[in-house]
């Protein structure tokens, strides 16, 4: 027992630590997020006089948005809503009545697929999104996409550029209550030898549900990133 114990003790100091579909090893080379560390995490107090940024994945099941501060140089998340199994409308109610007293203009970034209308729908999810924020009596509302999704390895490297800049500065901070998003910071990977993203097939969600939620926040996130500060290729 204390030879197991100590060996693994030796392995943990060795590899990184790292939770990924319930395997241990050295992933620290393929990580999709570089250098983030507890200099990224602090405390980040709302501010509903700010403009709050609700940056959008719009995958049904499950729907995640990332909800945001963002300054000149800098980017605060401090909250997020995810949902398993959720419609554009549900979430809205959610942020809704969790938000109901913010004052500030509500900014509407994320996923350009979500301007696009649907053959079920007449409506894209940014206007459901506009429409029922209306409803709720909010005012200032302002949707800011791009009119495409740029390539993923261009939000990475926007992402990984203010989580560590080539200065050392820091430039994006995550709440803890951002926990979906954290969770997908510290456990996306690449496929080995692959510049694609790991992503968790079906097989694998059904035998760990937490694994449905990797890739999505961090796509939510990475709109936002890639509108305001986008990589200088």
């Amino acid at each position: 027992k204390n030879f197991c114990e100590e060996l693994k003790k030796v392995y943990d100091e060795k590899y990184y630590k790292i939770n990924v579909l319930g395997e241990w090893g050295d992933y620290a080379t393929g990580k999709v997020v570089k250098n983030f560390s507890e200099e990224n995490i602090r405390k980040i107090n709302y501010n509903a006089d700010l403009a709050l940024h609700l940056t959008c994945d719009f995958n049904v099941d499950p729907m995640c948005w990332e909800l945001a501060h963002v300054s000149e140089n800098n980017v605060y998340f401090f909250d997020e809503i995810a949902q398993e199994c959720a419609t554009t409308a549900f979430c809205v109610d959610l942020f809704a009545e969790k938000y109901k007293n913010h004052k500030g203009k509500i900014v509407i970034n994320g996923d350009a697929s979500g301007d696009n209308r649907s053959c079920t729908s007449e409506y894209t999810n940014y206007v459901i999104m506009k429409n029922r924020l209306l409803k709720h009596g909010f005012q200032k509302i302002d949707i800011q996409i791009k009119p495409f999704n740029p390539p993923i390895k261009n939000r990475i490297i926007a992402f990984n550029s203010l989580i560590k800049s080539f200065d050392g500065a820091r430039h994006l901070f995550v709440d803890e209550k951002c926990e979906k998003l954290i969770y997908n910071i510290e456990n996306l990977r690449y496929k080995s030898g692959s510049s694609k993203i790991d992503v968790p097939s079906y097989y694998q969600i059904k035998q760990n549900n937490e694994l449905k939620f990797l890739s999505h926040p961090f796509d939510a996130a990475s709109y936002l990133v890639d509108y305001y500060f986008p990589p200088k290729l």
